[in-house]
């Protein structure tokens, strides 16, 4: 596969991979640590979770091209660097929470508190080796087969086996 088609197939997973990891720690941190006393652990809340990370890992492994790495991670690092460039200013914490419905924002706000900036620097810095951005080395030609070595008429046959010895037992 040629390198520009494996890098347009990884953005297309990144792309793809942006709202499904966003989604997951998301819904899978809030419903986490909700402060409401529980009994049990919520389980789709949980798989979410378990699924947006294994979702990062595969993104961050090295088969991979390293656009589905680096789109995600520019995102998710973008909107944590906005967030704590709004707070070291003194502005409204609450960013874009206009564009974001109220019924969400338990969901996201918590999500870029705790998880934007930690998977969005996993993400980038897995980007970051220049090994996952070369090419795998063409496939090199089989080796010819071997030359059969000429017979030397000159080598002498071995000599016969002997005849079986009867066994006295």
């Amino acid at each position: 596969m040629r390198n520009g088609v494996r890098h347009l197939i990884g953005a297309g997973a990144g792309v793809l991979a942006v709202p499904l990891i966003g989604t997951g720690l998301a819904y899978g941190d809030a419903e986490r640590f909700n402060t409401a006393p529980q009994i049990s652990v919520d389980v789709i809340a949980m798989a979410a979770f378990a699924g947006a990370l294994v979702l990062i890992g595969v993104l961050a492994g090295s088969r991979v091209s390293p656009m589905a790495s680096l789109l995600p991670g520019l995102v998710f690092t973008g909107a944590a660097g906005a967030v704590i460039g709004r707070v070291y200013t003194y502005g409204d914490m609450r960013l874009w929470n206009e564009l974001v419905p109220p019924g969400y924002l338990p969901y996201y706000e918590p999500f870029l508190a705790r998880w934007a900036l930690v998977a969005g620097l996993v993400l980038l810095v897995a980007s970051l080796f220049p090994s996952r951005w070369r090419a795998r080395p063409a496939r090199s030609t089989p080796p010819p087969p071997p030359e059969e070595e000429a017979v030397d008429e000159e080598t002498p046959e071995p000599p016969p086996l002997p005849k079986r010895i009867p066994s006295r037992y």
